[in-house]
């Protein structure tokens, strides 16, 4: 394997699967999968006793993860090496405003669309409920996560009818 490939797989292997970012307080599942401390508890934010791994959907029995020292350390080691372009990293930089080329920070709950500072003046969206877009995906993650356990429980309806 060449040094690049080799580089790129021990940089995500240092990468939590849910952020996409450099792992910060890495906490290892039952199952065997790292993710940053803080995301793995927010997955689990609005759950009581089913607590499934965000990768295989293992059952973890509680929400005591123990951190992974060891991987912490290589992680800080990793961060040292040539930077690459993270997914989250590519998405943050494409996201300007094609009109203004501001970075997009507000999301227009009207229109469903994202805006810069400038569209909030400019264009059209003068009154609509504005609010900056990490408390927006936030907001619509939780919303989407209240769908799941009746789709889940539709699925498991459907197996059992078929």
């Amino acid at each position: 394997m060449p040094f690049a490939a080799s580089l790129a797989e021990v940089q995500v292997g240092a990468s939590c699967p849910t952020c996409l970012d450099y792992l910060r307080d890495p906490v290892t599942t039952d199952c065997g999968h790292n993710f940053c401390g803080s995301c793995i508890y927010q997955c689990w934010e609005d759950l009581q006793d089913n607590l499934p791994c965000p990768i295989c959907l293992h059952h973890c029995p509680d929400r005591n993860l123990k951190r992974n020292m060891q991987l912490g350390h290589m992680t800080d080691l990793v961060k040292q090496l040539p930077a690459r372009r993270s997914k989250k990293r590519l998405q943050e930089e494409k996201a300007l405003c094609e009109q203004h080329s501001q970075a997009l920070a507000l999301f227009c709950e009207k229109n469903l669309e994202l805006l810069c500072p400038q569209c909030k003046v400019s264009s059209g969206h003068w009154g609509h409920p504005l609010t900056p877009i990490e408390q927006a995906a936030a907001g619509h993650r939780k919303k989407l996560k209240s769908y799941i356990k009746p789709l889940q429980k539709q699925v498991e309806d459907t197996l059992k009818r078929g």
